[in-house]
């Protein structure tokens, strides 16, 4: 009897250990076909603990656990989206549309360009949890490029260096 009442307090926990695991993985879940509307607004950090597990911070990496994102609508279908990373001594403006599709959960928006080569870009995606709370999880690029000379003599742009300032922020 004794260890059955064992074996029962074991399941117990496990079957609670595994639920708490299984919500907080689902805690946030894409945000597909977001509207302006959803996201328009001012962010902070979200104090998301594994948001930035799998990088390294380095000289073309930064993590930006200070971010504050502004967004707001130029038309229907236009945003600016500015990022500032102060620790990191980042801050951009970006303006575009930001889905390709209507049912994506990604802001992809590009910046400034060099003869069509693109000097800054943005990536990131949107996510939403049971509260309705929106996460917007990414990183805005910079991009230096070079002008070599080909084997033919003619000159070609080449990617010097991409800079990446991660961010991850929830709506106030």
């Amino acid at each position: 009897m004794k260890n059955i009442k064992y074996l029962l307090v074991l399941l117990v926990l496990g079957f609670l250990f595994v639920s708490c695991e299984e919500s907080k993985e689902k805690e946030w879940k894409k945000l597909y076909g977001y509207t302006n509307e959803d996201i328009v607004g001012t962010y902070s950090f979200s104090k998301v603990e594994d948001a930035f597990d799998a990088l390294t911070e380095g000289t073309y990496c930064h993590i930006c656990n200070d971010a504050q994102v502004t967004i707001s609508a130029s038309s229907a279908s236009i945003i600016q989206f500015s990022v500032n990373c102060s620790n990191a001594g980042f801050h951009k403006v970006f303006e575009g549309r930001p889905r390709v599709n209507d049912d994506d959960y990604i802001i992809n928006i590009g910046g400034t360009s060099l003869n069509n080569h693109p000097e800054y870009g943005l990536t990131a995606y949107v996510y939403e949890n049971e509260q309705g709370d929106i996460r917007i999880h990414g990183y805005a690029q910079h991009i230096e490029w070079i002008i070599v000379v080909n084997s033919y003599g003619q000159e070609e742009y080449k990617i010097k260096s991409k800079t990446n300032y991660y961010f991850d922020v929830i709506k106030n």
